[in-house]
């Protein structure tokens, strides 16, 4: 067997997707698997660590029927908290970012003060996603258990070392700015430093696993935005986010627009950015509540944007919202419904507020950072996708479509070629460019509604 591979695995939330790639640069293998999502009255949004490792497990055992595998690296949701024991068996199940069971225990740190100061400390605000705040919520500080994301989890049963590294340790809520675990919260949570795995890079190996980062970590680095880049990345899906690298992360920029602040290690910089708890969701609700598919959702709502008609206005906050509130309790709702209207001046209100949501996160990224040149996004957001041409007519700057579908995952299986000296092509070109043009109409639709906007 003379072919060698290596494999990028990304642990999304609704997918789990791999990429292999040869000694040439080539993709030799792409699969994708769903796995199941476990939901519950009470705010569960929970996945089963086991099904998604035999995932894993399938994805390498194929590998190695073709070739042999020199590395593999991961790409993983931000998020994921679960509890293990003493023998790091999972004593519960992964609990993703849009699990609300914690609500209650972030609002007791905000109201207690500590939601402001932990945000200041980590980058990471406060609020039911953070795995810290899950950890309150878990409410069982028995001997022998802790906290692990799933990622970490992941590698220890393939690798057999408790080890994280700073992107996802970022995410947790539980590490400083600077890169350690935080001794103030770690009292608070009742834990040790003894009982979080040590910090390393995400080029760091167990065998020949390499650790990797998060989904947005990961998505920069594949797309090689840096901070000397001045480019940015806008990613669409069942959230959104719009994200920049930079080389700090001061909390008297970052917090007053509510931008978390991630960091990535030493010389990496930081993970800045937006986060959107309400994106392809609202739009995935609306078809169904319209009874329309949502290229028809699209085709209609756009068709009522550009007409003479009036809109009812809809507020966005379907799922509550991260950035810039953190807050979980805001609710969606149409107003200024009158009789005359149907499902097309619906669809027309959805995608209007949705736009405005990622035109003024946009904005405030813009203005707590330097300037941006351009922003990356995937394949979903081309000039074909009617909302990639929607999206063009918000920000100012071009659109540098990549022609990989998933940059994070590409971002692991780069990094995994990159350990054994191989070169990889650049999943984005100059040629898949969309370049911003104003909507007249659109944009005043976005004013009128500005005021129900936060």
């Amino acid at each position: 067997m003379g072919d060698k591979w290596v494999l990028g695995i990304d642990l999304g939330t609704t997918h789990v997707k791999a990429v292999a790639v040869n000694e040439a640069g080539k993709v030799v293998f792409k699969a994708s698997q769903q796995p199941k999502i476990y939901t519950g009255l009470g705010g569960h949004f929970e996945q089963d660590p086991t099904e998604i490792l035999q995932m894993i497990q399938l994805f390498i055992a194929h590998c190695l029927e073709h070739a042999r595998l020199e590395s593999v690296a991961f790409s993983a949701a931000m998020h994921t908290f679960m509890v293990v024991d003493d023998q790091m068996r999972p004593v519960t199940k992964v609990w993703t970012w849009m699990d609300r069971r914690a609500r209650p225990f972030a609002d007791m740190l905000r109201q207690q003060g500590k939601g402001t100061l932990w945000y200041r400390l980590t980058g990471c605000p406060v609020h039911a996603m953070s795995p810290a705040v899950k950890w309150l919520a878990y409410l069982r500080f028995d001997s022998g258990l802790r906290p692990i994301s799933l990622r970490d989890w992941i590698i220890y049963s393939l690798g057999h070392q408790l080890v994280t590294e700073y992107s996802i340790a970022a995410a947790s809520g539980m590490m400083s700015r600077q890169g350690i675990w935080e001794p103030e919260i770690l009292s608070t949570l009742h834990l040790s430093e003894e009982m979080l795995p040590p910090i390393h890079s995400w080029d760091y190996a167990v065998n020949d696993i390499l650790l990797g980062g998060s989904d947005g970590a990961m998505a920069h680095y594949g797309l090689n935005v840096t901070s000397n880049s001045h480019d940015g990345v806008l990613t669409w899906g069942t959230s959104a986010a719009i994200r920049i690298t930079a080389d700090r992360a001061e909390p008297e920029n970052f917090m007053p627009v509510g931008n978390f602040a991630y960091f990535l290690g030493p010389g990496q910089g930081y993970l800045v950015g937006q986060a959107l708890s309400n994106a392809g969701n609202v739009l995935a609700w609306a078809s169904k509540m319209l009874g329309l598919s949502i290229p028809m959702l699209m085709t209609q709502g756009i068709a009522a944007i550009n007409s003479p008609d009036s809109l009812p206005v809809f507020i966005p906050y379907l799922y509550g919202e991260r950035s810039p509130l953190w807050d979980e309790t805001v609710k969606a709702g149409f107003e200024n419904v009158l009789p005359e209207h149907q499902g097309m001046h619906f669809a027309g209100a959805i995608l209007v507020s949705l736009l405005a949501l990622l035109k003024t996160a946009y904005q405030r990224l813009q203005h707590s950072t330097d300037p941006l040149m351009s922003l990356h996004v995937g394949p979903n957001l081309s000039r074909q996708n009617p909302w990639g041409q929607l999206v063009s007519q918000i920000v100012d700057v071009p659109l540098i479509v990549s022609s990989h579908e998933d940059a994070s995952v590409w971002g692991a299986v780069k990094l995994a070629a990159h350990t054994q000296g191989w070169s990889v092509a650049p999943p984005a070109s100059e040629d898949m460019m969309v370049h911003p043009r104003k909507n007249p109409k659109l944009q005043e639709r976005i004013d009128a509604i500005m005021n129900y906007i936060r």
